[in-house]
């Protein structure tokens, strides 16, 4: 990995929340090198698509932007030291952004693709015909506010297991607009079946997050996009 570097870790609930927060808080402290940002997204205990009460997979996805490998690596080697995550290195791709500020709620999605394809052929087609199914086709920019994808490059996690994921959608929607958006919509039964073509069902957690940024180096923008 040459050039900067984006680091997504999933926090499992082998540690409270409360306190896996206060760990990164202190590895935003230790003058990271390189460490351009941090986000802290607390995963809400709810499922997104029932809106009921649920006991989520991960409690907590950091994300952590850097100036090249040295600092990623090291804040992996540090979490991974501290408790069960998923450490995913990854380039960060902007799809759509409406301009609108303040942001709305964030969910944060993770992308396994079928055991067949190579993680290539699910980034390509994530990136190229499911972009264009959804935001073109069938025009998702009306409710997605701002869109990235973070395409894996590199990840902790042994190859072909369920954790080995190839992406992770990040997306802010206004609960007043997903709420006219049910899965009978043209432009959900659109993405669910293209989804389909290259996405394993069983491997996906969507997430609804609170956003938290501990950390934004001098210099550097604070908030959305990063780019």
């Amino acid at each position: 990995m040459n050039g900067p570097v984006k680091l997504i870790s999933l926090l499992r609930p082998d540690r409270p929340v409360k306190a896996w927060k206060t760990f990164v808080t202190m590895q935003a402290k230790r003058h990271l090198p390189g460490l351009k940002r941090l986000v802290f997204n607390e995963v809400l205990p709810m499922n997104v698509r029932t809106g009921t009460q649920d006991t989520p997979t991960f409690v907590a996805v950091v994300e952590a932007w850097f100036a090249d490998e040295t600092g990623a690596n090291a804040l992996a080697a540090s979490i991974h030291a501290h408790g069960d995550a998923v450490q995913l290195f990854v380039e960060a791709l902007l799809i759509h952004d409406r301009g609108s500020r303040p942001l709305p709620n964030k969910i944060m999605v993770t992308l396994k693709g079928l055991s067949h394809l190579t993680r290539e052929e699910v980034q390509a087609h994530w990136r190229g015909r499911h972009v264009e199914v959804g935001m073109v086709e069938h025009n998702g920019g009306d409710f997605l506010q701002l869109y990235y994808q973070n395409h894996v490059i590199a990840t902790d996690q042994p190859p072909g297991s369920p954790s080995d994921y190839d992406g992770m959608p990040e997306f802010w929607v206004d609960p007043a607009d997903l709420a006219l958006i049910g899965q009978d919509a043209p432009v959900m039964r659109a993405i669910a079946q293209d989804e389909a073509l290259f996405a394993d069902k069983a491997a996906i957690v969507t997430m609804m997050v609170d956003e938290q940024e501990l950390f934004t180096a001098p210099g550097t923008p604070r908030g959305w996009p990063v780019v």
